[in-house]
């Protein structure tokens, strides 16, 4: 009897020492907010025709949400303009001073490789505003659509996060895709 006691005692300490370690890894904070700088590729698709816009630099910043260790939701504000290519692309092109800005909501999901090591992939829509200038006419659209992204991370243990990603974002009007680097922070 007295064996059983013991054991008994040792399996209640055994899963309280459990419980502590869990709300260690629990209390870890579900807040991270982010950014990015990144280059890519943008294609117009007005009506008078579709136009190779050229290049694109763009940056992106979000609050993500975890709801558990491998998945969470994130809002974002994402806005870019024509880069080195594109300034040549003006001059030849009828397509001038594209840029767009908008707002994104994404689905966000993580597999981890390693401790603070993991690869993660975005899904959402995207809603920007494009302007551009055709002639001398200076147009404004609203555009939806598909917001996807996949990338690395590596977090530290002091909540500081670098990541590079790949982006598409094919809209009604406008088609983006690139690369950027970001940093994030768990508060």
């Amino acid at each position: 009897m007295k064996t059983c006691y013991l054991l008994l005692g040792g399996l209640a300490l055994g899963m309280n020492m459990g419980m502590f370690s869990l709300n260690a890894d629990a209390s870890e904070s579900p807040h991270i907010l982010g950014g990015s700088l990144g280059y890519g590729s943008q294609e117009l698709k007005a009506k008078s025709g579709d136009y190779d816009a050229g290049d694109s630099f763009t940056s992106d910043l979000y609050y993500r949400y975890m709801l558990n260790e491998h998945f969470g939701i994130e809002a974002g504000y994402f806005a870019g303009t024509g880069g080195v290519v594109s300034a040549f692309v003006d001059i030849i092109g009828d397509i001038k001073n594209l840029s767009y800005k908008g707002v994104r909501g994404a689905v966000y999901g993580e597999y981890a490789l390693s401790s603070g090591n993991s690869l993660y992939a975005k899904v959402g829509t995207a809603y920007s505003q494009v302007s551009y200038e055709v002639g001398d006419q200076e147009r404004d659209s609203n555009d939806m659509g598909f917001y996807g992204a996949t990338g690395w991370q590596y977090r530290f243990k002091s909540g500081l996060g670098l990541n590079f990603e790949y982006q598409y974002v094919p809209m009604d009007e406008l088609q983006l895709q690139g690369v950027s680097f970001g940093m994030s922070y768990r508060f």
